[in-house]
């Protein structure tokens, strides 16, 4: 009796014993948890491996995973044509990326891109992009929002692209390379567009216009295609692509017909001015172009001028390669160079944009789209950010640290921000920043071959 009420007395036994068993508990919970951490890893370790492997050797294959990827997961597998593949990492640094792969080399596949609405002004979303061109008859698989600029303006231009845009061989859009805003950096690693030959050769370069109107003995250099004409820009020309009229102000403009359209990369042609417009806004023919000259450079050129005067409008992109190129996109920045960070993503990242060129934004974590590729695959890419708790985003030089990590060569950014969204298979396969798909200027495609 005296033992039993001791015990009722000191509760201490019971209490160890509890905590012991809790201790055991946790232990073996941690235990499992370590197994399975080291012996299921269901998609990342399908990473560069053969699906025929044994499973003796998974500490092997996680070796092979880039150092920067916490988790690999291939996404709607049975809808995977010959040469096609869909990916979402996990980046280690905090950040959802989804890339779609074409392998170079496929019969069926083919990279393309798209104008929203077919012309320059005005948006679209890349849904309804495809959707339209299914109604054409061309099957995409994937798409991502590709060039910049501006969404809207007093101009009364709803969306309008700052980049080169070569589409079915027509030279849609041009830029001069200029400084500011919206625009690329005149560098070699900024001002950057994406082109494939008709052999089938990637370019990854700065394009220049090297456009000339001859009248006579004088000569004229065309600056831009389908661009603003102002100070900084001071002679465009504007095709049918561009929409119902030039939206310019007190730009002298002429109206040249009887010439050869569209214009292509490397093209001459003979026309006609008939009609000449001093107030700008000039309707622009289906059969014609319309030259868009600032007033300080008309003041030199619209007495020799008129109507019916002729000339010759030659263009002839640089590099040459460019001028047989008959599928163009462009970007702002080169990413990644033969497998190396461009330097200057060096400086943003050390420098804290105090050498960005006016893009503000490149050392702090965003959005993020682009497209890459090395000798043997395509990339088209969103990484989504600015969502706590999923993805951040990241920055310029985290991106091309981790494109060149999982096997990218090459890689040029496109816009970013809200815009970034990759669709793939029929949906928007990431998460956009605002919760719905914004509306974009043109898109970059990988899709099936015609028959």
């Amino acid at each position: 009796m005296l033992h039993a009420e001791n015990n009722r007395r000191n509760p201490m036994p019971k209490l160890i014993a509890i905590c012991g068993l809790l201790l055991l508990f946790i232990f073996v919970i941690n235990a499992v948890r370590v197994f399975e951490n080291k012996t299921s890893e269901p998609s990342i370790t399908k990473v560069g491996v053969e699906e025929t492997r044994p499973k003796s050797i998974r500490a092997e294959v996680k070796e092979l995973r880039p150092k920067s990827v916490r988790r690999k997961d291939a996404l709607d597998t049975r809808r995977w044509p010959d040469g096609f593949r869909l990916y979402r990492y996990q980046w280690v640094g905090g950040a959802a990326v989804y890339v779609a792969e074409m392998d170079r080399d496929v019969k069926n596949l083919r990279f393309d891109i798209e104008l929203a609405n077919s012309q320059i002004l005005r948006r679209e979303t890349i849904t309804s992009a495809t959707r339209r061109l299914k109604r054409k008859g061309i099957q995409p698989l994937a798409g991502v929002n590709g060039s910049f600029g501006i969404r809207e303006d007093s101009y009364g231009r709803g969306g309008m692209i700052f980049n080169l845009h070569i589409q079915a061989g027509e030279l849609v859009s041009i830029p001069k390379l200029i400084d500011r805003w919206g625009y690329s950096p005149p560098s070699p690693w900024g001002e950057t567009s994406f082109g494939v030959t008709p052999d089938g050769e990637f370019l990854l370069q700065a394009v220049q216009l090297n456009g000339k109107l001859r009248i006579g003995e004088e000569t004229l250099t065309i600056e831009a295609v389908n661009q603003i004409c102002d100070s900084l820009c001071q002679a465009v020309l504007y095709t049918p692509r561009f929409g119902r009229s030039t939206l310019t102000r007190r730009c002298y403009e002429f109206t040249l017909k009887k010439l050869t359209l569209p214009l292509t990369g490397k093209y001459t042609s003979r026309f006609v001015v008939t009609a000449v417009n001093p107030r700008g806004n000039s309707v622009i023919p289906s059969d014609g172009v319309v030259l868009a000259m600032e007033p300080r450079l008309a003041v030199r050129w619209y007495k020799k001028i008129s109507k019916s005067t002729t000339g010759v409008l030659d263009i002839a992109l640089t590099p040459e390669k460019w001028q047989t190129v008959q599928t163009g996109i462009g970007g702002n920045l080169r990413l990644l160079r033969d497998g190396e960070i461009e330097p200057e993503l060096f400086e943003f990242a050390r420098g804290r944009n105090n050498s960005a060129y006016r893009h503000s934004n490149a050392a702090h974590r965003h959005p993020r789209s682009a497209l890459g590729f090395n000798d043997e695959k395509l990339f088209l890419i969103v990484i989504d950010g600015r969502q706590s708790g999923y993805s951040m985003g990241m920055t310029l030089y985290q991106m091309a640290d981790f494109f060149n990590d999982i096997g990218i060569k090459h890689a040029i950014n496109f816009d970013g921000g809200s815009s970034s969204a990759l669709w793939a298979l029929g949906r928007i396969v990431n998460r956009p920043a605002h919760g719905y798909e914004r509306r974009i200027f043109n898109v970059a495609l990988i899709r099936t071959k015609e028959k």
